[in-house]
């Protein structure tokens, strides 16, 4: 009944790429060459005005004509705990949206596409973190929770159903390194994410002007 409560709660609030995400932009790079950019804005205030931070996303795969393009939002409490994630995907096996919320020491997603709904529990807590393998300014995350000692977090991909352990070391203001699971580096300030490096998979991110 529980689990069943909170999936109503995260209800899905309309398609996200709907939305107009017009804000700080990134050039996603693999191999030295450009696969897909990505628009974010990230805001104070979460919904119904409480108080946080809101990340909205919007990331087309390749930049024209995309074949993958994928919606995100991101809220957090002033806490950075996670209070509200959804990802809206559009690709070749069609709409899929997903949905997160934290409960507690538990994590609750659910997915729902053409034809058919689930949803399942994870382990959660303040040292997990959602990320998605196609939008990089969800790292925005991950950098605010970094320490300069390191901090022991685990990312969650809910579109992938992948998990990963992994540090994240604050080198100096706004730059961290990641070891373990999730290996490379990234740098934000007051906008979001600045750049992002990620030598397994040949992948750099950064701003544009573009």
């Amino acid at each position: 009944m529980r689990l069943a409560a909170v999936l109503l709660v995260l209800a899905p609030a309309g398609p996200l790429l709907a939305q107009d995400s017009a804000g700080t932009k990134l050039v996603v790079r693999q191999g030295g060459q450009e696969i897909g950019r990505e628009e974010f804005r990230l805001t104070q205030g979460r919904g119904r005005g409480a108080p946080g931070t809101t990340l909205q996303a919007t990331a087309r795969y390749p930049a024209n004509n995309p074949t993958l393009r994928i919606g995100a939002t991101l809220e957090r409490t002033p806490e950075s705990a996670l209070a509200k994630f959804q990802l809206d995907v559009e690709g070749p096996g069609g709409p899929t949206v997903i949905l997160a919320a934290g409960s507690g020491a538990r994590l609750i997603i659910r997915t729902v596409a053409k034809g058919s709904e689930a949803g399942r529990e994870l382990p959660g807590g303040p040292d997990v973190v959602l990320l998605d393998d196609n939008v990089f300014s969800l790292y925005v995350a991950v950098a605010d929770l970094a320490t300069p000692s390191g901090r022991s977090l685990t990312a969650v991909f809910p579109r992938t159903a992948r998990r990963a352990s992994f540090v994240a070391r604050r080198e100096s203001p706004g730059v961290v390194n990641l070891t373990g699971g999730i290996r490379g580096s990234l740098e934000t300030d007051a906008r979001g994410l600045v750049s992002l490096v990620l030598p397994e998979s040949g992948t750099r991110v950064s701003r544009t002007q573009d």
